[in-house]
């Protein structure tokens, strides 16, 4: 990280500028993803289950043909 008064680059666990004894700012942590998965994934599940279910549907209740 570079200090914002002398622009000397410092460690990222330091708290002072190593050269002019300015306070660093503190680094942001990372955003946490959602671990839900949200929108997309339940989206993904419907229309996997629709199709299923189609072609469960066409198996299972499609017209016979009987021989005449």
């Amino acid at each position: 990280m570079d200090c914002p008064n002398c622009k000397t680059w410092n460690p990222d666990d330091k708290e002072v500028c190593w050269r002019c004894q300015t306070p660093l700012p503190k680094p942001k942590p990372p955003k946490k993803r959602n671990q839900s998965g949200g929108y997309a994934s339940w989206m993904w599940l419907l229309i996997i289950a629709f199709f299923a279910m189609t072609l469960l549907a066409q198996c299972f209740f499609s017209p016979l043909s009987i021989p005449q």
